[in-house]
């Protein structure tokens, strides 16, 4: 059969960063790929696949039977985490959709503020305005990594929460956690210096960070 998951997909790197033996709840699950990989691994228990939209989640129930965990896997109608109760999830997953969307959904679920929970997050776009909301609503990133999928460089990271606020500079927040030793990770962190020297042509504001990110390349220029 073939496997769920690429093992160099982005939702392979969520996949890695999910707690062994930990509920998940699925933000946005769509196929359902991601809670039904954990636990045919056995990595996870159960999990809540959670969507906003009816056809999706449809889709999620059809694969779920078809790999024989319904019994496992429950789906929910859910706008964000608003029909997720607290106490049904340890970790949380929110991948496939942009930044802010994800940043948005945490803000409304302040429940999330719980140095029990863990978060998974694939943000594909704004990855740096996620970042930045969650230090400076009292999150830590604990792990972040780059991945290189379907001819597209996305990132996915893991935080939680200290309480502790933190604001940083916009350069930060583009590279992160990520380790540039890696060479996927470079190559994603191209992608958004890219990224910023368009967006400075039309804002010279955005000149600090271009620079600061090919300050930062240009030390593993040769790797």
């Amino acid at each position: 059969m073939t496997p769920i998951l690429k093992p160099d997909g982005r939702l392979h790197l969520c996949a890695d960063m999910v707690r062994r033996g930990s509920r998940l709840a699925d933000i946005g699950t769509d196929h359902g790929y991601l809670p039904i990989a954990l636990c045919l691994e056995g990595k996870i228990p159960s999990a809540l696949a959670c969507d906003i939209n009816p056809m999706p989640l449809k889709s999620a129930q059809e694969n779920i039977a078809r790999y024989g965990l319904s019994n496992k896997i429950q789906t929910r109608l859910s706008d964000g985490l608003k029909a997720v109760r607290p106490e049904e999830t340890n970790d949380i997953a929110i991948a496939g959709m942009g930044g802010e969307l994800i940043r948005d959904i945490l803000a409304s679920a302040e429940w999330v503020k719980d140095e029990t929970k863990k978060l998974i997050l694939q943000p594909m776009t704004h990855h740096e305005d996620l970042v930045l909301w969650l230090y400076e609503n009292g999150f830590m990133i604990t792990a972040q990594k780059a991945a290189f999928d379907e001819g597209k460089y996305y990132t996915a990271l893991s935080a939680c929460y200290t309480g502790e606020k933190r604001t940083h500079s916009l350069s930060f927040a583009v590279v992160g956690m990520l380790d540039l030793e890696e060479k996927v990770s470079r190559w994603f962190i191209r992608r958004c210096l890219q990224n910023y020297r368009n967006k400075s042509k039309g804002d010279p504001s955005f000149l600090r960070v271009v620079n600061d990110l090919e300050e930062l390349l240009q030390r593993y220029e040769y790797q």
